[in-house]
């Protein structure tokens, strides 16, 4: 995880053009019809043009319309920057609006992505969130947001960015505003009125257990708390998820810093002995393990504790290589513990080691010899990088370097993006899995890197709602097999510092653990709206078929088909402020059941 990240998604809302929006006074963010009149970014790019076409809709009579010609690497390549015309102070809660129809080459929806970020340097940013044309070409659809500002902004000091770059496609924008209510309103209570005016409707729900995908590993988690200079190996929020969550995997954080103070000097004590005892633990329980370093001492990697982006001389490649090794060496005699797989911890983005592709191979292939040499079995993972938009540039010469590839495992990301990537984009996860003959791991699993910075965010709802989101999107469009939640200790915690007191997401990532058991197997699972999320499996021996529903708008029902013929089918239901709720029901002879879905709810259901 990268300690000072931003994106924050905090709602998503797509409905129609007929559904309602909160009412409450509130000052406009943007100049009128900004959209139509500031020029679009980075056409020369992607092969594109631009120009204003008419179009009817509520409030707007004409569309910004951009054909993107050519392919990208990165979906910032052409985007449209909005720049605030008001202030905005911190803590705001504002309400986006923006109307998008248009459709890509292949003949799906077009998609774009809103940010709300600082106009320079380092861009933070106060939301992202992916967003969907409707179906029909000729309609538009309208996507409501509601998020709070990360910082202070005067006039031009921020920005809208709808980024478009993704594929070929032709997209239409309209209707385009950022209402600031200040702190009159609660974002609770924006995102509560928002939801409530777009109820979810009847949907359709279609189980096919014929079709079969990845095998799961199952869930795990990072336990990182030495990693940020605890010198005990397990708080009491990890030995609560280990007592209380079926953990098949985890991820711990090598303190380099700590480890290794001078070149050939190797300190086993604080956080380093810490990072050991974890290891040792996990070996004992037959957990498989990955260690990961995010940062190092200054000898090895120059530059301001907790910076990122710092850039390893190369002459010290060796060097570090060697002081990587001797601590999974000392893991291996004197603790017992054969680490699996190593990466550096979002290496694309620098956290806070920084290397490209190409550099991060060179690296490979002096570490693969020399990890060999004294025996270790450790593997290097692809990647690991900071999300899913940036694995595929990251990960590609790695995969395509003969030099290492025998040192290499499966490939790993983090799904920070995973409610504001596009489908596309993570759909390409799972091909480039197939494409090199790799599995895919998510190995920091969440929704939200810059959550720390809200207040008090881990015991609300929303967290646990968009957690068991970004889960079912994430194994179902990337073909993921294992998924590590950041983390199991007390940092994106499941529960309070005593570990006496579980939070919603705590309950929720035990149910989700019913349906994603290690060699389950993923089945093909649709739903007729995309504001319901759904993933289905199969139980090992092909008995019992389970399914994960998120429902992350207003209430509705789903019609269910495709379950064992009258099977009974059990349920848990999760929702904001109500204990997690058991279900007892039964499907029809012809494997059918609606079910009713409250709004913003979560629900677990296993048959057969």
């Amino acid at each position: 995880m990268r300690p000072f990240a931003s994106a924050c998604v905090l709602s998503l809302l797509i409905c129609p053009l007929a559904c309602a929006q909160p009412t409450a006074s509130g000052s406009s963010v943007l100049a009128k019809d900004a959209h139509l009149s500031v020029p679009v970014g980075g056409l020369d790019a992607t092969q594109s043009r631009s120009e204003v076409v008419a179009a009817e809709g509520p409030g707007f009579s004409r569309a910004l319309r951009v054909r993107i010609g050519g392919d990208a690497a990165d979906s910032n390549a052409t985007q449209l920057t909005l720049p605030n015309a008001a202030r905005v102070e911190k803590g705001d809660v504002l309400l986006a609006e923006l109307y998008l129809r248009g459709r890509s080459e292949s003949g799906g929806p077009a998609a774009a992505m809103f940010l709300f970020e600082r106009s320079t340097s380092p861009w933070t940013k106060s939301v992202g969130a992916s967003i969907e044309a409707h179906p029909d070409p000729a309609r538009f659809r309208k996507s409501v947001i509601a998020f709070q500002s990360a910082e202070t902004y005067a006039p031009g000091e921020a920005m809208a960015s709808i980024r478009m770059a993704f594929g070929r496609q032709t997209v239409e924008l309209a209707g385009v505003s950022i209402v600031n209510f200040g702190k009159s309103r609660s974002l609770d209570d924006v995102q509560r009125q928002a939801v409530e005016s777009m109820p979810l409707g009847d949907v359709r729900v279609t189980l096919d257990t014929s079709k079969t995908f990845q095998t799961m590993r199952g869930l795990g988690g990072n336990f990182c708390q030495p990693r940020y200079g605890h010198t005990e190996p397990m708080d009491a929020v990890g030995r609560l998820t280990l007592d209380r969550l079926n953990v098949v995997h985890a991820r711990i954080g090598v303190p380099l810093e700590v480890w290794a103070p001078s070149p050939g000097v190797y300190r086993e004590e604080g956080p380093a002995r810490a990072a050991l005892q974890q290891l040792e633990l996990f070996a004992k329980r037959g957990i498989p393990t990955v260690a990961s370093v995010w940062e190092g001492p200054t000898w090895l990697l120059p530059g301001a504790r907790e910076q990122s982006g710092k850039v390893m001389p190369r002459e010290r490649y060796a060097d570090c290589a060697e002081a990587i090794a001797q601590f999974l060496v000392r893991a291996r005699d004197a603790y017992g513990a054969e680490v699996e797989y190593f990466s550096f911890n979002e290496p694309d983005y620098g956290v806070n080691f920084k290397f490209s592709g190409k550099e991060l191979a060179d690296f490979i292939a002096i570490a693969g010899p020399r990890f060999e040499a004294l025996g270790l079995k450790t593997k290097f993972l692809v990647s690991d990088s900071a999300n899913g938009s940036n694995l595929a540039a990251h990960a590609v010469p790695l995969l395509e370097d003969p030099r290492i590839a025998k040192y290499l495992g499966p490939i790993s990301f983090h799904s920070w993006d995973a409610l504001s990537a596009p489908d596309s984009v993570y759909k390409g996860i799972a091909d480039l899995g197939k494409r090199y003959g790799k599995e895919v791991w998510c190995l920091e699993a969440g929704h939200d890197s810059a959550l720390w910075q809200a207040q008090s965010p881990w015991n609300k709802w929303d967290n646990a709602l968009r957690t068991a989101q970004a889960y079912a999107r994430t194994i179902r469009l990337t073909g993921a097999t294992l998924m590590d939640y950041w983390t199991y200790q007390d940092n994106y915690p499941l529960a309070d510092k005593t570990g006496t007191h579980p939070y919603p997401v705590l309950e929720v990532m035990r149910s989700m653990d019913g349906v994603l058991a290690k060699g389950s197997r993923v089945v093909e699972a649709s739903a007729s709206s995309r504001d319901l999320v759904v993933c289905g499996t199969l139980a090992p021996n092909g008995g019992r078929v389970s399914l994960l529903v998120v429902n992350t708008i207003g209430k509705g029902s789903a019609a269910l088909s495709g379950l064992p013929k009258n099977a009974k089918v059990t349920g848990i239901l999760h929702q904001a402020n109500q204990p997690p709720k058991a279900l007892d029901l039964r499907a029809d002879a012809d494997g059918r059941l609606t079910l009713n879905l409250p709004i913003q709810s979560v629900l677990v259901l296993q048959a057969g």
